[in-house]
């Protein structure tokens, strides 16, 4: 029975280490995700919208622009606006443009998801140290 109790604990932390491991990862894309909306690096680029239209992605419906930079280059990006509007632009590190979140609340909603999922990092790793103490208490009671 010590084996067998063994073994299922040691699946258990390891899957607690896993878990953590996902939390902490998932928790750097998000939050490098939710940077590059609200605190954008490059230089702002007035962009002049030409077109827009409405597309659908299953339940969620957004506006994707068409537009000019000030050199002419045709840009795309989602943006609820009209044409002939002139907004500014950034190019993201993957090459699109987006047009910055500016303001408190724009800060608040992009750092939610990063903060809930290294929140469930910190759960997950409490999991993981008890099931690690559990872990070693039965290995030095069967020694015993």
């Amino acid at each position: 029975m010590t084996v067998a109790g063994g073994a299922g604990q040691r699946w258990a932390v390891g899957l607690w280490a896993a878990l953590t491991a996902l939390c902490v990862c998932a928790s750097g894309i998000a939050l490098v995700l939710a940077l590059s909306l609200v605190a954008p690096r490059g230089p702002l680029e007035q962009v002049t919208v030409s077109a827009c239209e409405t597309r659908h992605a299953g339940r969620n419906d957004y506006v994707q622009c068409e537009g000019l930079l000030t050199d002419g280059t045709h840009v795309s990006l989602r943006h609820d606006g009209h044409p002939g509007e002139q907004v500014e632009a950034v190019k993201t590190p993957w090459g699109s443009y987006i047009v910055p979140w500016t303001g408190v609340t724009a800060w608040t909603a992009a750092l939610a998801a990063p903060a809930a999922l290294l929140l469930a990092a910190v759960a997950c790793t409490t999991a993981l140290r008890k099931a690690v103490r559990r872990t070693r208490h039965r290995a030095t009671v069967s020694l015993r």
